[in-house]
């Protein structure tokens, strides 16, 4: 029997971005989900470390968040201190006998380069069971006609290694892959157990079709890249990350993969370890329908209402501040849009500035218009036009009520005339603004 444990997707350094308090969990140190993902980190590092009998550790890629194509920046400090003692406590709760294997992600790497942090903090010498392969290894495996493996006779183990590659990216890489990959088909002609691993996605094209399907008959397939916990096929599983990254990923399982391979029989044994569990904060969805005739008024009570369970006396507190999301539902119409956009954002900074009453770390929203669906058989183009018909009209019509209610004398039509400037700017960005 072979025992593995399949773990991906660490992502050290993830910082939630967008509509988040400036808060420290460590000062000077380390944000507060930043610290959450450090902890859990190093608690699964120990629980996999104690396994008794574990044959060999995978990781699947993305141990750091950054850099990746969208950052150039490096992992923070804390970032990197925590991954080598992760390896530290692993290393010396395993007296240095189990392998670490660990492949390159699209995140955590400086592209185009030989050094990566990944090796910044660490001596390979300290590490003798520490296997890291990178994005060069697999290009010299390709330039010299060779697979990228890596065997343990004493164990009869084979791994045929896929760090992240964007074969894609141009024909000519495409082409020189396709032949390549041919070179990690198994070997049948002895007794070993062959598990690739890799990181990609079939979903956006970053994981091979031959070792997304099963002709190359793997006894094991060890996945990372998508987030999610789950089988893909008979024998081919992501482990997912250790927690949520974002709202998208709340209704996923996060964890790792306990594998057990009969070395006869072939035989797979998969354990769920589900670690998403251990969140301590709320990550939480609300819905919230805005009817036509609800007034400004009407909107901040709901509002206010779901905000109820995070304020107390004890106030913010790093480790259990809530992330929450707000999803608007209705009928909106721009003016509605704005009335929402001004209510959401006075809120969030109201919140994020009483930190002794308010218990959250980040507040995000989105307006779902309930007419993009009933009118389906429309062009996309077709529904913003008419959904911006008289932009102008329903902008000035939104200001005169602001400024009634504020009691203030100004312009309205220049004060238009600014809005539908800044709107114009705004909607060039709004690709920015989604999540990670």
């Amino acid at each position: 029997m072979i025992k593995i444990v399949h773990i991906s997707d660490s992502h050290l350094g993830y910082r939630t971005r967008r509509g988040t308090t400036n808060k420290w969990a460590i000062q000077n140190y380390s944000k507060p989900y930043e610290q959450e993902i450090y902890d859990l980190f190093l608690e699964v590092m120990e629980d996999i470390s104690k396994i008794k009998d574990l044959d060999f550790l995978i990781h699947c890629g993305d141990m750091f968040h950054n850099p990746s194509l969208y950052s150039s920046y490096p992992p923070p400090e804390p970032a990197r201190r925590t991954f080598k003692e992760g390896l530290d406590i692993f290393f010396k709760n395993t007296k240095n006998q189990t392998p670490f294997i660990y492949i390159e992600g699209n995140h955590g790497v400086f592209r185009g380069y030989e050094y990566t942090p990944f090796e910044s903090h660490i001596q390979k010498d300290e590490y003798p069971n520490l296997y890291y392969f990178k994005e060069r290894d697999l290009t010299n495996a390709i330039n010299n006609n060779q697979p990228l493996k890596l065997e343990f006779p004493s164990k009869e183990v084979r791994f045929y290694l896929f760090p992240f590659f964007e074969f894609k990216s141009f024909e000519i890489y495409e082409v020189a892959y396709d032949k390549w990959v041919g070179l990690q088909r198994p070997n049948k002609s002895d007794d070993f157990i062959n598990i690739a691993v890799a990181h990609g996605s079939i979903a956006d094209g970053t994981l091979h079709r031959k070792v997304n399907s099963d002709d190359f008959s793997y006894d094991y397939v060890a996945l990372g890249h998508e987030h999610g916990l789950k089988k893909v096929s008979k024998n081919h599983y992501y482990s997912g990350s250790l927690l949520p990254m974002n709202f998208k990923e709340v209704l996923e399982k996060q964890g790792y993969l306990n594998v057990e391979i009969d070395k006869k029989a072939k035989i797979l044994n998969i354990e769920e370890i589900s670690t998403n569990k251990l969140l301590k904060r709320t990550f939480e969805i609300i819905k919230i329908e805005a009817s036509p005739q609800h007034t400004s008024a009407d909107l901040e009570a709901l509002i206010r209402n779901e905000l109820k369970p995070f304020i107390s006396d004890e106030g913010f507190d790093p480790k259990t501040a809530a992330r929450l999301k707000f999803n608007f539902y209705g009928e909106i119409t721009f003016k509605k849009n704005w009335q929402i956009n001004d209510l959401m954002t006075k809120i969030r900074s109201e919140s994020f500035s009483q930190s002794d009453k308010f218990n959250i770390l980040q507040i995000i929203w989105k307006i779902f218009d309930e007419s993009e669906d009933a009118e389906n058989d429309i062009s996309t183009g077709l529904i913003q036009d008419y959904i911006l018909e008289h932009p102008d009209e329903e902008f000035k019509s939104f200001v005169k009520e602001k400024l009634t209610e504020d009691k203030s004398q100004f312009d309205v039509d220049k004060l238009t005339q600014f809005g539908m400037k800044a709107l114009k700017n705004a909607l060039k960005f709004m690709e920015r603004e989604k999540e990670v």
